[in-house]
């Protein structure tokens, strides 16, 4: 996941904003999620950096052993949170003016248009957090009683 992100990353703000397909822009998030705290950058970054460990401390000691479902998951979510990071951390060297987001959905209908624009480690983020909710609700098996 995180390889994925960086190297689409790269390759589509390598590219002429003229020449980007209408499914593509080249846009700079310096928030979170539809860009709120986009005004406090240096509180996102912070965020970040605290949110990361927790969330590798949360999968090490209660998901990884639970089956690859979950792993799958927590890898697609620290996969992406680690690959905005990235940027993150490059917009306060100076390297990018925030997360780099290319993904361009224009599904036409409110309150789904428009929708904001996002880049596959949001995708990770996304897909790993449903699956995650799909697994918590899943039906346990009934406990077989004992003969006591």
């Amino acid at each position: 996941m995180l390889l994925l992100d960086l190297i689409t990353k790269a390759w589509v703000f390598s590219l002429p904003r003229a020449s980007l397909p209408a499914w593509m822009e080249q846009h700079y998030n310096t928030g979170v999620a539809w860009s709120m705290l986009d005004r406090h950058p240096g509180f996102v970054v912070l965020l970040t950096a605290v949110l990361i460990p927790v969330l590798a401390w949360v999968w090490w000691s209660g998901y990884r052993k639970l089956g690859w479902p979950e792993n799958l998951a927590f890898g697609l979510i620290l996969g992406g949170a680690l690959g905005n990071a990235w940027d993150r951390g490059g917009s306060v060297f100076g390297v990018y003016a925030g997360v780099r987001d290319f993904i361009h959905v224009d599904l036409g209908f409110w309150p789904l248009n428009p929708w904001p624009t996002f880049n596959i480690a949001d995708s990770g983020i996304s897909v790993g957090f449903v699956l995650l909710l799909a697994r918590a609700f899943r039906p346990q098996p009934k406990p077989v009683p004992t003969a006591s």
